[in-house]
């Protein structure tokens, strides 16, 4: 079932009085801009919008592959109407790449997910919650081609088919509607010229986040595609919520070779989660903690920082300047930006070596405990292709035949290696 020429008007006419009621001011916004030819989008919440129309939120969920570039085509005539009733349209332009980004859909089983999807939910929009375990480099993608009729040189269009990774796959006769059924066409964007319909693509791919899962379980990926104004939007490490349709893809077929399908999530939304509290609320009553404190110690705030470091990691005795060294890449840095746009991460690394039992796990164990996201592994399974780091160290008969043990602390703002060697710290 496909959707009729009414209900495409209807869908079209609702989203547009929508996004011009709640969404105007960003609309301006957006045609104020300087860049003509960068991709905009709006984010719409899902459940205002269902509200408006409740036939709207059926067909939504029936058919969301087909209504949402429904939503972007309104999108635009909601612009032009609001370029048109402008009170000065002279300082406004026209963008013709704007997006309706879906997010905030009903909190129920049927929309939003914790666990990655499986098959039967291909086809349905769903909101998905994860960890980006990987993100691949942003690539041009070509979305169409146009060719041409050699015999009536109809020109025609030919997207990109998704489900065969964007492969294109040439019609079998002329589409022009007088019926000219040539098999003979040319391609104008062939190889003799660069591809004009192409668009930034990446993929990344998610994981199923620990702390939800069932004790014994183990977490399942699943690979996100984003297009357009998404690209570069998370980065590994980032708890994201994606909002998109789930598709299957396939790869050419082969004659003798079995077909492999994939599931995979076509991206129309990602939120990413990281700048949440996780739990941590700041009240009154703790602010003026915070308060109190420093002004206690306003006249030696050196004095200060040595009680707070007394209280890190109490089991382990002295030892101030590692525990200094680690307070200050747990409260970590901001990221920076040069002219060039190159981001520079602000969160340092740490290594500390020393013998063994001089606390050094005792350090990994406190840091994971009061970070809300936090990951602690150990070497012991590893082999010695996954190790980034090996002692440097005579070998005597100080140390034992086997390697030394390797202890790995994986934070959102704390990374650290600890090799059992002579005492060192380093940044």
């Amino acid at each position: 079932m496909v959707l009729s020429a009414d209900q495409v008007s209807l869908i079209g006419q609702v989203f547009e009085s929508y996004v011009l009621e709640h969404h105007r001011d960003e609309i301006l916004s957006i045609l104020r801009e300087a860049d003509d030819q960068a991709h905009y989008p709006v984010v719409v919440d899902a459940l205002t919008l269902f509200e408006t129309n409740m036939e709207i939120g059926e067909y939504f969920n029936a058919f969301p592959s087909e209504v949402l570039p429904i939503f972007d085509s309104a999108l635009r005539r909601a612009a032009l109407a609001a370029l048109q009733n402008s009170a000065d349209p002279a300082q406004l332009s026209l963008k013709q790449n704007l997006h309706a980004r879906v997010s905030g859909l009903p909190v129920c089983p049927e929309l939003t997910r914790e666990h990655i999807p499986k098959s039967k939910d291909v086809g349905h929009f769903l909101s998905v919650t994860g960890t980006v375990i990987r993100t691949s480099s942003v690539k041009v993608l070509e979305f169409e081609r146009s060719y041409i009729c050699n015999k009536c040189k109809h020109v025609f269009v030919v997207k990109a088919d998704f489900e065969q990774y964007y492969a294109f796959c040439r019609p079998a006769a002329c589409l022009n509607e007088e019926g000219c059924n040539s098999t003979k066409f040319t391609c104008l964007s062939g190889t003799t010229s660069s591809p004009t319909c192409c668009r930034d693509y990446q993929e990344i791919k998610i994981q199923e986040q620990v702390q939800r899962l069932s004790v014994g379980s183990i977490p399942r990926c699943m690979m996100v595609v984003l297009e357009d104004d998404l690209v570069d939007s998370c980065k590994s490490g980032d708890d994201i919520t994606v909002y998109g349709v789930v598709m299957q893809r396939w790869k050419p077929f082969h004659e003798g070779a079995r077909c492999d399908l994939e599931l995979v999530l076509k991206a129309n939304y990602v939120k990413v989660n990281n700048e949440q509290l996780a739990g941590v609320v700041i009240d009154e009553e703790v602010r003026k903690e915070f308060e109190d404190f420093w002004e206690r110690h306003r006249n030696d705030p050196l004095a200060g920082r040595n009680e707070i470091l007394a209280s890190l990691c109490p089991q382990v005795f002295g030892l101030y300047l590692v525990k200094l060294a680690v307070a200050m890449v747990l409260a970590g840095g901001v990221q920076r930006t040069d002219a060039a746009g190159t981001r520079t991460r602000g969160e340092s690394h740490l290594l500390l070596v020393g013998d063994p039992g001089t606390g050094k796990s005792q350090f990994l164990k406190y840091a994971v405990k009061i970070m809300p996201r936090s990951v602690l592994t150990a070497g012991i399974g590893s082999t010695s292709a996954d190790k980034p780091v090996t002692p440097l160290v005579p070998w005597t008969a100080k140390y034992p035949a086997m390697p030394p043990k390797l202890h790995y602390l994986n934070l959102e703002m704390f990374k650290c290696v600890l090799l059992p060697s002579p005492p060192v710290m380093a940044f």
